[in-house]
C-alpha cells in the first residue's frame, strides 16, 4: 500500500510540474495580439499582416493586424487597451512620450518600443500638368494630406510649417495614400506626400500607367536642410532611379524610421518571444514583406539609441543575448 502511495504522490508530482512549465508556453500562444497598423496603401498594414501569420504560425501568439488611420489613433488604441502592438511612426512617439507638439501637456510614459519597423522614405507625388516646381509652390493646391489622427496628417504638417503653409491654406483632402494615389491619378488632386518603403504598389501602378501624369518630385538641397533643422527626427534619404517604372533619376527626400510599440505593462515573456520570433525568422518575414529588409530592423542599434523612448525589458533581453544591443 505504501508502495502504491509513494509511486502515485511522484506521478503527481511530475504532473503538477509539468503543468506548471507548460501553463506559460500555453497562455503566451494563446494571449491574443491586436496589431494596429495604418491604411492599407502605407508599409505598416503589409508589415502587420505578416507579423500576425508569423507570430500565429511560430504559436508564440494569437496575432491578427487591423487597419487604422495610423500613428496618432494606434497611440490612442494602445492606450485604451483596444490594440497591444501598434505602429507608430519617430515623431509621434517622441511627442507621445514626452507629452510635447501634439501631446503638448499630456506625455505617455507607458509607452515602449519592442523593434524598429521600417525606414519610411517621403515620396512627394505629384501630377506633372500641376507644374509644382517647389514646396512653397504647394499653396491654394489640392493636396492629399492624410485622415486627422494620422502620422501622415502630421507630417504634412509639419513640412508645411518649414515653407510657411498652413493646411487653412490648401484645399486639403483627409484620404488615405492609396485613395490619394488615385485622387492624382483621375485629375481630383495635385500632389500628397506619402510614406512608406520604397515601392509602394499604388505608386508604382501610378507610374506605370500609360500616359501617366504622376511623378515624383525630387527635394533640394535648399528644401532638404530647412526641413531637417526644424525636424531632428528625420533624415536624408534618396530613392534610387529604377526604384518605379519610368524613375530614370535618383530622387532626393527626406523620411523618418517606424516602431512597434507596447505598454510597459505588457507581459515580458510574450515580447521576449514576439522579439525572438522576428528575428529568427527574419528571412521569412523579408520573403512576406520585402520592407523588413532594413537596417532599421535587422541592426536596431541605431535608431534605437536615439530615441527617448525606453525599450520594453522583455525585447531589451532579447537584443542583449543576441548582442544587437549593449
Amino acid at each position: 500500500m505504501c508502495k502504491v502511495k509513494t509511486k502515485f504522490t511522484v506521478t503527481l508530482f511530475f504532473l503538477v510540474m509539468l503543468f506548471v512549465f507548460i501553463t506559460p508556453l500555453r497562455s503566451n500562444a494563446n494571449m491574443r495580439i491586436n496589431i494596429a497598423t495604418a491604411t492599407t496603401g502605407g508599409s505598416y498594414y503589409p508589415g502587420g499582416i505578416a507579423l500576425a501569420q508569423l507570430w500565429s504560425e511560430k504559436d508564440v501568439a494569437n496575432a491578427s493586424a487591423s487597419t487604422s488611420s495610423g500613428s496618432v489613433e494606434n497611440v490612442s488604441l494602445l492606450m485604451g487597451n483596444e490594440a497591444n502592438v501598434v505602429a507608430c511612426q519617430s515623431n509621434i512617439l517622441q511627442y507621445a512620450y514626452e507629452g510635447i507638439e501634439t501631446y503638448q501637456g499630456k506625455p505617455h510614459p507607458q509607452l515602449r518600443i519592442l523593434s524598429p519597423n521600417f525606414s519610411q522614405p517621403y515620396q512627394f507625388v505629384v501630377k506633372k500638368s500641376s507644374n509644382l516646381e517647389s514646396i512653397s509652390g504647394w499653396k491654394g493646391k489640392r493636396i492629399v494630406v492624410g485622415r486627422v489622427g494620422s502620422g501622415t496628417f502630421v507630417t504634412h504638417e509639419r513640412i508645411f510649417k518649414v515653407f510657411g503653409i498652413n493646411i487653412s491654406d490648401i484645399k486639403a483632402n483627409n484620404i488615405g495614400q492609396s485613395e490619394g494615389i488615385d485622387a492624382i491619378r483621375n485629375g481630383l488632386a495635385d500632389a500628397a506626400i506619402c510614406i512608406g518603403i520604397v515601392p509602394l504598389a499604388p505608386i508604382s501602378d501610378a507610374l506605370a500607367a500609360p500616359g501617366s501624369d504622376v511623378t515624383i518630385y525630387s527635394l533640394n538641397e535648399k528644401e532638404i536642410q530647412s526641413i531637417l533643422e526644424q525636424n531632428v527626427w528625420m533624415s536624408p534619404m534618396t530613392i534610387p532611379a529604377g526604384s518605379y517604372k519610368g524613375l530614370d533619376h535618383d530622387v532626393e527626400t527626406i523620411g523618418h524610421v517606424g516602431f512597434w510599440i507596447v505598454r510597459d505593462d505588457f507581459p515580458e515573456d510574450v515580447a521576449y518571444n514576439l522579439v525572438k520570433a522576428m528575428h529568427e525568422n527574419a528571412d521569412w518575414l523579408k520573403t512576406a514583406y520585402s520592407g523588413y529588409d532594413n537596417p532599421s530592423f535587422l541592426q536596431p542599434a541605431t535608431v534605437i539609441n536615439r530615441m527617448p523612448v525606453p525599450v520594453h525589458p522583455g525585447a531589451l533581453r532579447y537584443y542583449k543575448e543576441v548582442g544587437l544591443l549593449k
